[in-house]
């Protein structure tokens, strides 16, 4: 792909990147914009960000979304999601910021790490549901890193950024943003299932609460070996999460009801449609 430089008004480069895109970058301490590029963000966090960030900080899910972040409905996909709150400073700097770099480095945001990338998937504009995956090029006029003579190619960046065990998790979630067809996303959700999609997306330490203390496993066939491992395993119940919510809103073969519980429930549906014909 030929560099040009040509950019919109938001800073975005009018193309799509993909894995094989060439670019020249760098940051590194002692560049005259290191940081620069820490203020007056909007960023949304994954549910791996917040996974790091809350055991990096030594917090709990409650503690770490009460401090440093707050809730925002996306628009077009009517989707609740978690962003980062910034500092209330002149520059609205982010929260883990300094003179000498970011404090939480090793585990900073995926937005973070993918930068000067952007995912197409975090710009509410491109959430379409067309199954492509792309990248976009974020060109600020305060970055010299494109000055630079090092050159990536998309997937060699992804790979030096540690982001792939990030996508690797945020994956389903992804799917979600996303709204691919093949979950069924053909409405919008209720008020309900937007809380469980909140809930598996912001809080692991509320959906082991969720699983483990409520009626959940008398409803749900779950294997002792799958259980034992979201116990201890954060990221593995994160995973486990979004495969029961695409199990329970969309209809996924996933996290399968015990053969009683769907017995009880056709049933019902059964004398509620005998009900009906009776009063019609």
């Amino acid at each position: 792909m030929t560099d040009t430089g040509e950019t919109s008004q938001d800073g975005i480069e009018p193309r799509k990147y993909t894995l094989d895109s060439r670019f020249k970058f760098a940051c590194h301490k002692g560049m005259a914009c290191y940081t620069h590029c820490c203020s007056d963000l909007n960023i949304i966090l994954t549910p791996y960000d917040i996974l790091c960030m809350k055991n990096r900080l030594k917090l709990t899910c409650d503690q770490f979304l009460a401090i440093y972040t707050k809730p925002e409905m996306l628009s077009r996909t009517k989707l609740p999601v978690i962003t980062l709150k910034m500092l209330d400073d002149d520059k609205k700097s982010c929260p883990f910021i300094t003179p000498e770099g970011c404090t939480i480095y090793e585990d900073r945001p995926l937005t973070c790490r993918y930068y000067p990338l952007g995912m197409a998937s975090f710009r509410e504009q491109d959430i379409q549901p067309t199954g492509e995956d792309f990248y976009l090029m974020v060109r600020e006029s305060h970055c010299l890193g494109f000055e630079a003579d090092k050159e990536w190619t998309v997937s060699q960046w992804r790979k030096d950024q540690g982001v792939e065990p990030y996508d690797e998790i945020n994956k389903d979630w992804m799917e979600f943003m996303l709204r691919k067809k093949s979950f069924g996303f053909q409405a919008d959700l209720s008020e309900e299932s937007r809380g469980m999609f909140f809930m598996v997306s912001s809080n692991v330490d509320k959906l082991r609460r969720f699983i483990f203390e409520s009626s959940f496993l008398d409803k749900y066939d779950v294997e002792k070996d799958r259980l034992d491992q979201i116990k201890t395993d954060e990221a593995a119940l994160l995973k486990f999460g979004f495969e029961w919510l695409q199990s329970a809103l969309f209809g996924a073969d996933k996290v399968k009801l015990k053969d009683q519980v769907l017995k009880a429930y056709k049933e019902k549906a059964e004398n509620a449609k005998k009900a009906n014909r009776l009063r019609t």
